[in-house]
């Protein structure tokens, strides 16, 4: 059975995403090692970066904002993931802290600038497909229980029974989110055009390492 797919449509319009599948992992608070990992990349971020201007004007979100607009979306409206985390960064010198595993790929996104995103394989309906929306998807977001409208012409991530797991990569869903009870775990990793396949392999390889050091299992990359 197929794990992860991404349209054709996806493709055309720049975006690449592959996909990583941890089994058996232990999922719980960060430890003081992450979370001053976390601080250090943060305290650099600031370094690199004087304000969300100078990271939007890099090749990499700057194709990202191209891609956004191409299908009708604002990105000043709709925030993409990771000038989100470093406008949390260079503000707080930190990252919001959700438990071991979500903060470990979003240290992970913080470093590289490629959007990750985890979702709990056990409540999806498989496969997961990075696709255009044509209206007809179920969305309840991330700390919501009240579904949402998804406008057509945007992509994200819908799973076989069409909920959406993530709008543009900027709203997750509520129904696939990863917690303390999750023991087998989809991770995405996200990207355009502006960045290599090889750089992407190079940035899940990063993203395995990292998170099962902090929460152990298994790994298998999904092609």
């Amino acid at each position: 059975m197929s794990v992860f797919e991404v349209s054709d449509d996806c493709l055309r319009l720049g975006l690449r995403a592959i996909a990583v599948v941890f089994r058996d992992v232990t999922i719980g608070p960060a430890n003081a090692g992450l979370q001053a990992d976390i601080e250090s990349e943060a305290a650099q971020a600031r370094s690199r970066y004087a304000d969300l201007k100078a990271l939007i004007a890099t090749p990499e979100l700057t194709r990202l904002y191209e891609v956004f607009r191409s299908i009708g979306v604002n990105p000043k409206k709709h925030l993409p993931s990771i000038p989100n985390l470093y406008r949390y960064a260079l503000k707080r010198g930190c990252l919001p802290s959700i438990n071991n595993f979500v903060d470990a790929y979003n240290l992970i996104s913080l470093r590289t600038l490629f959007s990750l995103g985890a979702h709990d394989l056990a409540a999806l309906s498989l496969p997961v497909t990075m696709q255009l929306f044509d209206g007809s998807e179920t969305f309840i977001p991330l700390g919501s229980h009240e579904p949402r409208p998804v406008t057509a012409g945007e992509f994200g991530y819908v799973d076989a029974d069409n909920r959406v797991i993530c709008r543009l990569d900027v709203v997750q869903g509520e129904f696939s989110k990863v917690t303390a009870a999750s023991k087998e775990v989809l991770l995405i990793v996200e990207s355009t055009d502006a960045m290599s396949a090889e750089r992407q392999q190079q940035v899940a390889g990063e993203a395995i390492g990292l998170i099962q050091t902090c929460c152990g299992g298994t790994a298998e990359r999904i092609d």
